[in-house]
């Protein structure tokens, strides 16, 4: 089992890194493993790693709204019903006036030197970031789920390895107790076939609760309840390893298939963003303009002494402003140096991904090949074993073979199955 997980696994990790690779059709566990397709498909929508990247793209979809919303006019409209009650100490008279008034205005920057659109740019690149993120998550989880699957395929085999070979040590305790009985074994040797017997247990009860474990951590990590044991294979068909198409998606990723990458995308966005940013502080000290305009209207009624007066009122304005921040405490100088510096980071960043991720893909070629060749060893050593079981079990057909050369056989074959 290991041998195929590590070659199925480094050809998904090559295939899952450029787009535009050359096809790996049929390499996939998945392509091996049907059971397998419909984990990863569910784990699309219910795996808590997947919820939560999702939650993230819509935050980010909120955000480039938001970023927008600079662009268009605001509009507001105020309404309210205004009285006052004036009166004179020395006299009687009393005045008092009550009526309606509401307004409405709108605003529009004009121009801001770009300032505004490069705000609302970015909120675009966040978004963008954000679904490459988003991607990028669900890409490592399909290969953690791959990699935990297979695992529990190894765990299932390692425990019914493990329950045969309780098994083989309870029937051997059960024939030293007979000769025990009999007087033909010492005490030594019966509680030498006892401490066997209750380490083979020890060891089938500790694969059982590995196993247990184990499903319990791969079903919260698909978003599932449970995983039926029948449903982990105990043996998982070999991949057909084609050293061609290892090559070309060697050749193709290290040439420009990186720049593909979520990762390397992630990269390449957030040092635009760092642009725009400069490119907004770069603004900050020009005057800035707004054009405005307004309408309202009031309806008073005032009362006095020995008059009463209606007046309606309209008022109509607008405006064409300039706002103009000449000195700023180096705030402005700050910011560029900010976004200058933030680029560089990023930049150093990018580089550093793209020169580690074309060593492991290299290093992960090699080890494709290192185990292809691994896994044609053991395939021949299986078969060696198999051979030598079918003759143990032919002996016994004829009448002079035994069941413990049979047994001892089996077990060797196990451990072949649990190593390939």
């Amino acid at each position: 089992m290991r041998l195929p997980l590590t070659l199925s696994l480094a050809l998904a990790t090559m295939a899952t890194l450029r787009a535009e690779a050359p096809s790996v059709s049929g390499t996939l566990p998945e392509d091996y493993i049907p059971q397998l397709r419909p984990l990863l498909q569910m784990a699309v929508e219910r795996s808590p790693t997947q919820v939560s990247a999702s939650i993230s793209v819509a935050q980010q979809e909120a955000a480039k709204i938001g970023s927008y919303a600079i662009l268009w006019p605001s509009v507001s409209v105020n309404s309210s019903y205004q009285g006052t009650r004036q009166s004179e100490s020395s006299s009687k008279y009393v005045s008092t006036s009550q009526g309606l008034v509401y307004s409405a205005g709108i605003s529009q920057p004009v121009y801001q030197w770009g300032a505004y659109k490069n705000q609302a740019v970015m909120g675009d690149l966040g978004l963008k970031i954000a679904e490459r993120q988003y991607a990028d998550a669900y890409r490592q989880l399909a290969m953690s789920i791959r990699t935990q699957y297979l695992g529990l395929a190894s765990k299932r085999i390692a425990l019914r390895n493990a329950r045969f070979d309780q098994k083989i040590t309870e029937e051997t305790l059960a024939a030293a107790q007979a000769k025990f009985d009999a007087g033909n074994l010492s005490l030594a040797e019966l509680q030498s076939g006892q401490i066997s017997q209750q380490q083979a247990k020890l060891a089938a009860d500790r694969a059982q609760e590995d196993l247990a474990y184990s499903k319990r951590v791969f079903t919260r990590l698909v978003g599932t309840d449970d995983i039926a044991d029948e449903s982990i294979p105990l043996m998982v068909p070999h991949p057909e390893y084609a050293s061609q198409i290892a090559d070309a998606v060697l050749v193709g990723f290290v040439g420009n298939g990186i720049e593909s990458t979520f990762q390397s995308q992630v990269y390449q966005l957030t040092i635009k963003q760092q642009e725009l940013s400069y490119q907004i502080a770069k603004v900050r000290l020009l005057p800035k303009f707004i054009a405005s305009a307004s309408y309202s209207y009031s309806n008073y009624t005032s009362i006095g002494s020995n008059t009463i007066t209606q007046v309606g009122l309209n008022s109509e304005a607008y405006s064409l402003g300039a706002n103009w921040t000449i000195f700023d405490g180096f705030a402005t100088r700050s910011a560029k140096m900010s976004a200058l510096e933030s680029k560089r980071y990023w930049e150093t960043q990018k580089k550093n991904y793209v020169d580690s991720t074309i060593d492991s893909i290299t290093y992960m070629r090699h080890q494709i090949d290192f185990a292809a060749r691994s896994m044609a060893f053991s395939e021949v050593h299986h078969a060696l074993i198999e051979a030598e079981v079918k003759r143990f079990n032919d002996d016994q057909a004829l009448g002079y073979g035994s069941q413990a050369t049979i047994d001892a056989g089996t077990q060797a074959q196990q451990a072949t199955e649990y190593n390939m």
